[in-house]
């Protein structure tokens, strides 16, 4: 049986349409071969609810700067408006959902990240405990995870890519799939690369092919990569065929990076 981990973003997470053709996907994926689990983020209702806060989104690096007040809306919407939606949705199409977040089981700790500039609480997670994750999976349900993660005396804001990723890896996931606006890394002529390994990305990344915010989105896949990760499907949402097919191993309509 193979362990899928899949990261929603982009307009996936806010296109009621697309996000319901997801929704009806996970459920029907056959859970004697596959076993799910589904993290998210939320950008776009985060910046909602910090309006009512009369606070401007504030990114460093593409981190969101997290103040305590802002800390507590960012949980309140990811760990539960967000993640209660989702599990709601995939309840209504028989699917067994269950929600969690990092800090449920302290599935995922972290410290305070370190760096150039203060950003709060945003967290560096440096321990992730599978133990609730794997005991849900085995048991048939579908975790849907929040990357709110567990640190002493508060929690800690991780972002999204990194906490489903570091959670593929410690899964020893057979695939990890992050579905996006991106259809996949392109190549000069600005068509998808099918599969990509480190000596292409480096290549690609010297000739400029390979630039801006996919340098580390490639590089983090590599270093999950060399931890163990069997393969990273970078793709955009096209419908319900086409992530099953992805899956399955029929067809590859984004990047795979092995």
């Amino acid at each position: 049986m193979q362990t899928v981990v899949v990261k929603i973003g982009g307009s996936l997470a806010i296109d009621e349409e697309k996000l319901q053709n997801f929704v009806a996907a996970v459920a029907s994926i056959p859970v004697h071969e596959f076993r799910m689990v589904v993290v998210h983020g939320g950008g776009k209702d985060i910046n909602e609810n910090i309006a009512l806060l009369q606070e401007k989104p504030n990114f460093i690096n593409g981190l969101r700067v997290t103040t305590p007040s802002i800390m507590k809306m960012v949980e309140m919407t990811l760990s539960g408006h967000v993640n209660k939606k989702l599990v709601r949705m995939l309840l209504e199409q028989g699917a067994k959902a269950v929600g969690i977040s990092g800090v449920d089981g302290k599935l995922f700790e972290a410290t305070k990240l370190q760096g150039e500039a203060d950003l709060g609480q945003v967290g560096d997670i440096h321990s992730v405990n599978t133990g609730l994750v794997s005991d849900l999976l085995q048991t048939g349900w579908i975790p849907v995870v929040s990357p709110i993660s567990f640190g002493v005396g508060c929690a800690f804001n991780v972002n999204a890519d990194t906490a489903a990723s570091e959670l593929a890896v410690a899964l020893h996931a057979d695939q990890f799939l992050l579905i996006s606006d991106v259809a996949g890394v392109l190549d000069a002529e600005k068509i998808v690369i099918p599969a990509l390994d480190k000596p292409k990305v480096e290549q690609l990344i010297s000739d400029g092919v390979i630039s801006g915010g996919m340098i580390p989105k490639v590089r983090a896949s590599l270093d999950s990569i060399s931890r163990g990760l069997r393969s990273i499907h970078i793709i955009g949402w096209k419908d319900a065929d086409h992530f099953m097919k992805q899956i399955t191993g029929e067809i590859n309509y984004g990047t795979i990076i092995r």
